[in-house]
């Protein structure tokens, strides 16, 4: 139990990913198609954050002798929902109510394992700086006209994003931050920031299926370039808001000149520019994919506040 909760992201990851495939299989009628193979990203992630964590306890010899018996036993609980075909699907009100409350209670117990490991400013940086950015890049889409979040008991007050889904931005870059700062080995800025938006799309891929299908996100009917049913601008969406906040984050961080109070007040500033590059980079991978449904969504917005 130690070890599990001084690693605690690390088996968040492989929870979640559980959860998700479970739910998909037994608890939504059909089943959702594809999630065999989407639900091992967090398997796969989880597995490879594992291999860290025992390395990290033990030397080169002793790490195989504690990963293995670690992961074969992880990988074998995760693996059964295969082994029976209980259907006992759920309401879509019901649904809802559940995740809503897995990610307040989710984020309730990572800022309690936060003590294990993070400083008082550190605290500023994820549980402030980081879940300010979720809000912002949450009720963005919505505003943007990408997607609406209708039916959710708690909504931030005067925004149409709910709260669970703030949060869920915070709980996602919290595990990252854990792996980057206790587990992985030392990393400049860029590709720390790469390694959160992998370890938030292991997340989303398999997730935003099942929650498109629950209709917890309401997408643009024009949308129609899809993945495994979900817009393709998604999951775009989604590298291109963790890859440059995570490398912008740790570039602020990493500067040994500046106070901690003025390292934050830089990466506040920095929101601008950040979400400027993120909105470029959205709009130039749509571009090559070819997705001009959502650019068309884009150039509605922008004209509809006289900027085109």
């Amino acid at each position: 139990m130690k070890f599990i909760w001084s690693n605690l992201p690390v088996f968040f990851i492989w929870f979640v990913g559980l959860s998700v495939l479970n739910n998909a299989l037994h608890h939504i009628v059909p089943p959702l198609e594809n999630i065999e193979t989407l639900s091992l990203l967090p398997l796969a992630v989880s597995l490879t954050l594992l291999w860290f964590a025992c390395r990290k306890e033990q030397d080169w010899k002793g790490t195989a002798r504690m990963f293995f018996p670690w992961a074969a036993g992880m990988t074998a609980l995760y693996l059964t929902p295969f082994l029976h075909g209980l259907s006992l699907p759920l309401d879509g009100k019901t649904q809802r109510l559940l995740y809503e409350l897995s990610a307040l209670v989710q984020f309730a117990i990572l800022l309690v394992h936060g003590r294990t490991w993070l400083d008082r400013w550190d605290w500023i940086w994820i549980f402030g700086v980081t879940l300010l950015f979720g809000v912002i890049l949450e009720n963005g889409g919505i505003m943007l006209g990408v997607f609406s979040e209708p039916g959710f008991l708690l909504y931030v007050p005067g925004l149409p994003a709910p709260l669970a889904t703030a949060l869920g931005w915070v709980n996602v870059l919290y595990c990252a931050f854990f792996a980057i700062e206790k587990l992985f080995p030392p990393m400049p800025a860029v590709a720390r920031g790469l390694t959160c938006a992998l370890i938030g799309l292991s997340l989303d891929i398999p997730f935003d299926p099942v929650a498109t299908r629950l209709g917890w996100w309401v997408w643009d009917a024009s949308l129609t370039l899809k993945i495994w049913d979900v817009p393709t601008v998604n999951f775009i969406a989604w590298f291109w808001a963790l890859f440059p906040y995570g490398a912008v984050y740790y570039w602020v961080k990493q500067r040994v000149n500046y106070g901690e109070g003025k390292k934050v007040l830089l990466l506040v500033g920095s929101f601008p520019a950040i979400l400027t590059a993120e909105f470029l980079g959205v709009v130039a991978s749509l571009s090559l994919a070819g997705d001009r449904e959502s650019l068309l969504i884009f150039e509605r917005f922008f004209s509809s506040i006289g900027l085109l």
